[in-house]
């Protein structure tokens, strides 16, 4: 698992620091991803909060999105149904 965030990663260091995810992350500061995997915001520019379970073959098995916080055990929970 790892996430991803559309902040520059002086704010993700910071962010880390603050409250030690156990993910890492990967900072999308030009929103290749976000554009990729459609999950723009309308009207601003950042993503909504989304996860997708990548399963066999490298496709899509799940998505999960809403609200501001997603939980990641419900995530572990459709991955190890995928077999991941």
């Amino acid at each position: 698992m790892l996430a991803i965030s559309s902040d520059d990663a002086k704010t993700l260091r910071e962010f880390r620091e603050k409250y030690a995810p156990a993910l890492p992350f990967v900072a999308d500061t030009d929103g290749r991803l976000i554009k990729l995997f459609d999950v723009k915001t309308p009207l601003v520019n950042f993503a909504n909060r989304t996860t997708f379970i990548i399963g066999a073959g490298r496709k899509i098995s799940a998505i999960q999105s809403g609200g501001d916080a997603i939980d990641a055990t419900k995530a572990l929970g459709a991955a190890q149904m995928c077999g991941g």
